[in-house]
């Protein structure tokens, strides 16, 4: 006895395995930008480099150094989206009277008298 597939499950539809953009995730779209980031309608990379007109172009980096990986498509993309997730330092959030008063503090902290030396 020979079994035949049925018709139905041979033109069984056959989802895209592709996402659009709106689906993308912040993960994604990181991955894609191989640590470039898009600051004021341009690509920065950390190292020196700016992408332009699908250019690398070298502003700051030391010469000699390899230019770094474009970044991909899906950043491309969703550049109005993408803004890389940046921490600001504690140091940085502190106002001048801030950093003042805790320098002053410092300075006043009693401290342990050096030990030069002994004399025996």
């Amino acid at each position: 006895m020979l079994l035949q597939p049925s018709p139905a499950s041979a033109k069984s539809p056959k989802r895209s395995q592709k996402k659009s953009s709106a689906q993308a995730t912040a993960s994604e779209i990181s991955r894609s930008a191989h640590g470039w980031s898009y600051v004021n309608g341009e690509w920065i990379h950390p190292d020196g480099y700016k992408f332009v007109r699908n250019q690398v172009l070298r502003t700051t980096a030391k010469p000699g150094r390899t230019a770094p990986e474009p970044p991909g498509k899906l950043a491309l993309e969703n550049a109005q989206n993408w803004t890389p997730k940046a921490v600001p330092s504690q140091e940085r959030a502190k106002t001048d009277a801030e950093r003042k008063a805790e320098e002053k503090r410092k300075n006043l902290e009693v401290r342990p008298a050096p030990q030069t030396g002994t004399h025996i």
